[in-house]
């Protein structure tokens, strides 16, 4: 017994070191030895338990999505729990998502696996979490009448998972002194457009812009 939780102990450790190294390096920058080192592990051991790189992406693709299910699924209960509409849920669970790849590197690794390796494997996006509950969501507010006439639900869940991906991008990009908190007067802009400041502000201000053109003015969620 003693042998087998050591064991599962540091298969648990590879997955985090390979986690990290994917979240920084991307795939095919980062190799077994790189892993093995921040995992502070032989390569043979590493190998023991991975047999390749593949198989380890594979593996902390499969931790990130069961990550990001868990996220999606308590912000949707957090919003039932106050009566939430699908607008509600929307709104709460892109903030969800974006304080999960703030703060948990395997679920950026597996953000930054399924980019990267969508090439090679163009179904790997049809097994996000994040993506099935946001089109759900979008398909929910539709049959609630909260969309303003004509808007498509598709193209809903379309545009809040580029405002994902491009919030989770913009956190990868080196900080500044200029990515100070945004003034009382308004958000703060580097001279090509981009939004400076904490990533949830900056999506909350992109929420602020978007849903007056998605949403029914009646079915605008409280405090957005």
């Amino acid at each position: 017994m003693a042998i087998q939780q050591r064991a599962e102990r540091t298969r648990q450790e590879i997955l985090s070191a390979a986690a990290r190294v994917f979240d920084g390096q991307g795939y095919e920058r980062a190799s077994l030895a790189r892993i093995a080192g921040e995992a502070r592990v032989t390569t043979g051991a590493l190998v023991f338990h991975f047999a390749t790189k593949a198989d380890l992406a594979t593996a902390v693709r499969g931790r990130a999505c069961a990550v990001t299910r868990i996220t999606v699924e308590s912000a949707c209960l957090s919003a039932e729990g106050v009566g939430g509409t699908a607008i509600d849920k929307l709104v709460i669970t892109t903030h969800a998502l974006i304080r999960l790849f703030e703060t948990d590197p395997v679920a950026r690794a597996g953000e930054r696996l399924a980019r990267e390796l969508q090439l090679t494997d163009p179904g790997m996006s049809g097994d996000c979490p994040w993506r099935r509950e946001v089109s759900r969501l979008a398909r929910y507010a539709a049959a609630e009448k909260a969309l303003r006439p004509g808007v498509d639900a598709t193209a809903v869940a379309a545009l809040i998972g580029y405002v994902i991906t491009g919030v989770e991008l913009e956190m990868r990009r080196p900080r500044t002194p200029s990515d100070e908190a945004w003034p009382a007067d308004g958000p703060r802009t580097a001279e090509n457009g981009a939004l400076r400041g904490p990533a949830e502000q900056r999506l909350g201000r992109i929420w602020e812009l978007i849903l007056p053109g998605l949403v029914h003015p009646t079915g605008r969620p409280h405090g957005v």
